[in-house]
């Protein structure tokens, strides 16, 4: 009987431990799973420079007789992130968001040059230059806040006019950047 006894008690310590030992398992793992929370959301801090977007490209030559379409800005003067392509002069959107861009354009002596912001085909902000009636040449800038989906596309275009002035350090110039 006593042999009984003692072999209850020794049974009944074993649950009270296995039961504290469970209880202990789920503090840890609790524990663990807040730990793992707070390195996925410093993870995500550190990663959000992905997220920053911004661009200023510039022409280092002035074209005086030019009547294209589309405008391209092939001297990146700063670049973070990805978007612009210097080769087509076209932002396109790597995630959604409220993006800014900013065009500044001089036009060449005694002529004008009327450029558009365009998103995905449609013109949003205009900036004139008009140096026609006096022999000097006049800048024309705008800027314009969008909200852009993934992919969407946004350049300088010509409206009217010919040609532009610029300089090996960039008179005329495209920037852009994503809002935080």
């Amino acid at each position: 009987m006593e042999y009984s006894q003692n072999l209850n008690r020794t049974v009944a310590k074993f649950d009270t431990q296995f039961t504290l030992s469970e209880h202990t398992q789920q503090k840890f793992s609790s524990a663990l799973a807040s730990l793992e929370t707070a390195q996925t959301k410093l993870s995500k801090s550190i990663d959000d420079k992905s997220n920053h977007h911004a661009f200023t490209a510039g022409i280092s030559l002035g074209n005086d007789g030019w009547t294209g379409d589309t405008l391209m800005f092939p001297t990146v003067i700063y670049s973070e992130g990805t978007g612009y392509n210097p080769s087509t002069g076209i932002f396109t959107a790597p995630s959604a968001g409220t993006y800014v861009f900013y065009v500044s354009v001089q036009s060449t002596w005694r002529k004008y040059i009327y450029l558009d912001i365009v998103l995905n085909g449609s013109s949003k902000v205009r900036a004139t230059a008009s140096g026609t009636s006096i022999a000097i040449f006049q800048t024309g800038t705008n800027l314009v806040i969008l909200h852009l989906q993934t992919g969407d596309r946004v350049w300088v275009k010509r409206n009217a006019g010919t040609g532009y002035f610029s300089q090996v350090i960039p008179i005329t110039t495209f920037s852009g950047f994503k809002l935080n």
